[in-house]
């Protein structure tokens, strides 16, 4: 056995510990051990990745749902002030309605009045404005049932065929007062036969003309 170097004050150097050789057996195991922590690393790699992906496709949907309901309630308060737009639309429109009819009704009294206090002379000339006011009345009332089929087509049809009556009763009435008026006058001046042939014109216009 040889002896172990020696330093130059004397003292002598331990000896280097040899290392054991490693069997195949030993190699074999740690490259297993080695696969094996790589195989684990590499999963839990893949298992963050998958982790990761599925948050993000969780954190999308409930994006899109977010944004699909705040669209919904979007929609929901458009279509909500469409309605209260239209009611309220609907509203002005009956009320211009109904204070035509007050205006109009409030005229007619008033007119009705002036034509009670004229003497009987008098309601004789004015026959012909009398015949135009009513006129003008069938004609408003007439606009009155077009705005009217809006709301409610059923109830403007049946004011419609009543008013229609009503238009021929008037010329009837018309027809027969011209009728008597001529019959009561058994030496008619020429004036009085202007009158009556003028009154004759109107109604015929009324009957042939309708707007």
């Amino acid at each position: 056995m040889s002896e172990a170097p020696t330093h130059a004050a004397g003292v002598p150097t331990p000896a280097r510990p040899q290392q054991a050789e490693r069997t195949p057996q030993q190699t074999q195991r740690t490259d297993a051990e080695r696969t094996d922590a790589q195989r684990v690393e590499a999963q839990r790699v893949e298992a963050q990745r998958v982790d990761g992906q599925r948050t993000d496709a969780n954190r999308t949907e409930a994006q899109r749902t977010e944004a699909q309901r705040t669209e919904a309630q979007r929609t929901d308060a458009n279509r909500t002030d469409a309605q209260r737009t239209d009611a309220q639309r609907t509203d002005a429109q009956r009320t211009e309605h109904q204070r035509t009819e007050a205006q109009r009704t409030e005229r007619e009294r008033g007119e009705q009045h002036r034509t009670d206090q004229q003497p009987t002379g008098s309601q004789r000339a004015d026959q012909p404005r009398t015949d135009h006011k009513l006129s003008s009345k069938l004609e408003d009332e007439w606009q009155a049932v077009q705005y009217e089929f809006v709301d409610d087509p059923k109830s403007a049809v049946r004011k419609a065929d009543d008013l229609v009556t009503r238009a021929l009763e008037e010329l009837n009435t018309r027809h027969r007062s011209l009728t008597k008026q001529l019959e009561g006058n058994s030496d008619p001046q020429t004036e009085d036969l202007r009158l009556a042939l003028h009154r004759y014109r109107e109604l015929f216009k009324s009957l042939v003309a309708v707007k």
